[in-house]
């Protein structure tokens, strides 16, 4: 993975690097990605109302000024141009920012939000009744690979005959 792809993935996790009260509520994965979601589309329509709003007062001032009036192009870029422009792409960084919110998965739950709880074992035991099977089946899987470096198909030889009968 490029680390273009893994910096938002980082900042989603800082986002969320604050210690948590012992008594605070832990979030589940659904409310903890809701909650990312939602918050890139506030951004977004944010910039979005900004850029309108400067696009339709510059329309405006160009319509009174009447030495731009006769005009059919503009020779200079003019400052609310370029502050448009800075918010155009600061506008594409959060689309960016919230398709990956879009796409946060179990594991970046337990990577960037679970571990930054202040009382991990509580946190982990109050969570655990949270997650849908298909969500502990990813999880787990992570853990897989984390612990054993290799995809679950890749495990060794003696974590696959674990459950196997004695002979």
């Amino acid at each position: 993975m490029s680390f273009l792809k893994i910096l938002p993935l980082i900042a989603f996790w800082s986002m969320t690097a604050f210690a948590m009260k012992a008594g605070a509520e832990v979030k589940s994965y659904r409310e903890w990605k809701t909650e990312r979601v939602q918050l890139a589309q506030a951004d977004v329509m944010s910039l979005k109302a900004q850029i309108d709003l400067k696009k339709a007062s510059r329309a405006m001032a160009q319509g009174t000024d009447p030495n731009l009036s006769n005009k059919a192009t503009i020779e200079a870029v003019s400052s609310t141009d370029m502050g448009v422009e800075k918010l155009e792409r600061r506008l594409r960084e959060e689309q960016y920012d919230l398709e990956v919110a879009k796409d946060l998965s179990v594991t970046d739950y337990f990577v960037g939000y679970l571990t930054k709880v202040q009382d991990k074992k509580a946190a982990f035991n109050e969570v655990a009744g949270k997650l849908s099977p298909e969500e502990v089946a990813e999880l787990m899987t992570a853990y897989a690979n984390s612990v054993f470096g290799a995809h679950a198909s890749d495990l060794p030889v003696s974590a696959n005959n674990v459950g196997k009968e004695p002979k």
